[in-house]
């Protein structure tokens, strides 16, 4: 694997995993949510630095269905990471303490809601790259192509996963942080911790999943239609 290749993976990696704790701003307290949500900020200007040719062949070539879909996927993300790092630092209390900046309840209800957002955005930006991304760990990894047993196992966890994130998305009322339906988040101090980072994983699992097996319906279907073509000449 190159070096670009394997910087991509660990920069993703630990963006996401960064993500999934700020979310936990209730059980980390206000000083580590800033702080973290700082190296979120540091690792996104990274991933886009790294990936700077997108935006450099954004108006270039021709547009294939998949390409509109990921661009379109790229900058509804952009703007909504945007929003909410804009958000947060005009709330800041500890990094930026020193502009004694003013912050108020609606900043507060749009930086939850883009922050949710993520969560879905994210898991269709992964889902659309997820084979180049298992094709990455593979080679860092050395594991070869999985037979029948590991991708039914692999298939189980899909399942499992996408189940499980429908609950979460239930059990955290996902409707109502995605249209600022929230201000403040809460979790239960009686119920342990792993849940709310499983459960906002899973979230994001969903749509992980989901857009990987639609590309793989989409990519039958245009194989089928193109052997339909091919018999009616």
């Amino acid at each position: 694997m190159n070096r670009q290749l394997a910087a991509r993976l660990i920069i993703d990696v630990a963006m996401t995993v960064l993500l999934l704790c700020a979310y936990a701003y209730r059980i980390t307290g206000d000083a580590a949510h800033e702080w973290i949500g700082v190296s979120v900020i540091a690792l996104f200007i990274a991933h886009n630095a790294i990936n700077w040719r997108w935006y450099k062949n954004i108006f270039k070539g021709a547009y294939t269905p998949r390409r509109a879909v990921m661009s379109a996927v790229n900058i509804m993300l952009a703007f909504t990471m945007t929003a909410l790092i804009a958000t947060g630092l005009l709330q800041s209390r500890t990094v930026l303490a020193f502009l004694r900046l003013p912050g108020d309840m609606a900043l507060r209800q749009i930086h939850t809601a883009a922050a949710y957002w993520g969560l879905p955005l994210i898991g269709v930006h992964v889902g659309l790259h997820w084979e180049m991304v298992m094709n990455a760990i593979r080679k860092m990894t050395r594991i070869r192509e999985t037979n029948h047993a590991r991708t039914a196992i692999l298939r189980m966890i899909a399942v499992m996963t996408v189940v499980y994130g429908a609950y979460a998305s239930y059990d955290r009322d996902m409707g109502s942080k995605l249209f600022l339906g929230y201000s403040f988040d809460y979790w239960n101090p009686e119920r342990p911790m792993i849940l709310f980072f499983t459960g906002n994983l899973a979230i994001m699992g969903i749509y992980v999943f989901i857009t990987h097996y639609a590309l793989k319906l989409f990519a039958f279907w245009q194989r089928a239609r193109s052997g339909d073509r091919q018999r009616s000449r």
